[in-house]
């Protein structure tokens, strides 16, 4: 495929961007973004997708419009303890948890003191991006389940009553397509709707009649979170990833990153009772320091492998697994050594 950018031109009255491939028809369309994309064999002209989009400027203007009123809000959450995330239309209160009080790093509460809650452990409401990824992967399997119960009582009104149903965490604009071969599918914001709003998203990405009253589902559609938080995190710059611990203060118990104060090798899987083999976070990151001292670099290779490098080489790498096989542990000074 082939790919042109329309000029500027005065006599335009709207910007468009041309794709150029083996198929034998000229057509305009309006991507999910706002862009118009002309789509057409490899011999079109730049004049000729011009022309066709000023044929077409009335429907282009109306489909714009639509885009601009139905385009979601994109609303932001607070990463904080206390804050509402819909399921199927009901609120559910965001609980930040110690990590040691639940396997999942997500899990839905529908029967707590407090009404539904939303439990996520501490570690990973310390970082938005891993905590966004974590609620994403929550509403798909919520919403997988809900839709391998009433799914097929859905399609069996369509000519597939067989046509695959699913979740994804992977669709960006788009918040249901619907496949030839791979069937429906539905992004992972869209559990969070009503049901009977889900129901008609589905009902008219299927073609199907529709079932929730039309501005009611509009507004549920455009006040959809796809995962953006303003946070209130304070935690220091410096502070453990994993546990949130300040610089020289010991790690939080089963941290990810702790290491055994008597072996060196993860704390949280030694088998040490007790808070004796704990160690304190030093700001970077355990084995770092050493790698640097050691010049235990390495970085990956066009093959998928790895090779040594030195630590100024671009895209180089601390190489923990060389400085873990290469060196001991020294309980008197708490970091790897090269045997002597």
């Amino acid at each position: 495929m082939t790919y042109k950018s329309s000029p500027s031109a005065a006599d335009v009255p709207l910007p468009f961007t041309l794709y150029t491939s083996g198929r034998t028809t000229l057509d305009v369309a309006v991507a999910p973004t706002g862009g118009i994309i002309v789509r057409g064999p490899y011999d079109t002209t730049y004049q000729q997708a011009a022309d066709l989009v000023q044929r077409r400027r009335e429907w282009l203007y109306r489909q714009l419009e639509i885009l601009l009123r139905t385009a979601p809000d994109d609303p932001e959450r607070q990463l904080a303890d206390g804050e509402s995330f819909n399921v199927f239309g009901r609120p559910h209160l965001l609980r930040i948890v110690p990590n040691t009080s639940q396997n999942a790093p997500a899990v839905l509460r529908h029967h707590t003191s407090a009404g539904p809650e939303i439990h996520i452990r501490q570690a990973a409401a310390n970082n938005p991006t891993e905590a966004a990824q974590i609620l994403s992967n929550l509403y798909a399997s919520t919403g997988q389940k809900w839709l391998d119960r009433h799914g097929p009582g859905i399609t069996t009104h369509t000519t597939s009553p067989t046509l695959p149903l699913r979740f994804s965490t992977r669709m960006r604009t788009s918040r249901a397509y619907i496949h030839p071969a791979h069937g429906l599918t539905l992004h992972w914001a869209t559990a969070q709707l009503p049901t009977t709003c889900l129901r008609e998203l589905i009902h008219r990405t299927l073609g199907l009649h529709g079932v929730a009253d039309k501005n009611t589902y509009e507004h549920q559609v455009r006040a959809l979170w796809l995962g953006r938080f303003t946070t209130t995190d304070t935690t220091p710059a410096d502070a453990c990833r994993a546990c949130s611990a300040a610089r020289n203060t010991f790690h939080a118990e089963n941290c990810a990153t702790a290491r055994c104060a008597r072996t060196g090798r993860q704390r949280r899987d030694c088998g040490h009772e007790g808070p004796d083999c704990n160690t304190i976070w030093t700001g970077q990151h355990p084995g770092h320091a050493e790698c640097t001292e050691y010049g235990f670099f390495y970085r990956r290779t066009p093959g998928q492998g790895y090779e040594p490098c030195n630590a100024d080489d671009p895209l180089a790498e601390p190489d923990l697994t060389r400085l873990y096989r290469e060196c001991v542990w020294d309980i008197r000074t708490q970091r790897l050594i090269l045997p002597a």
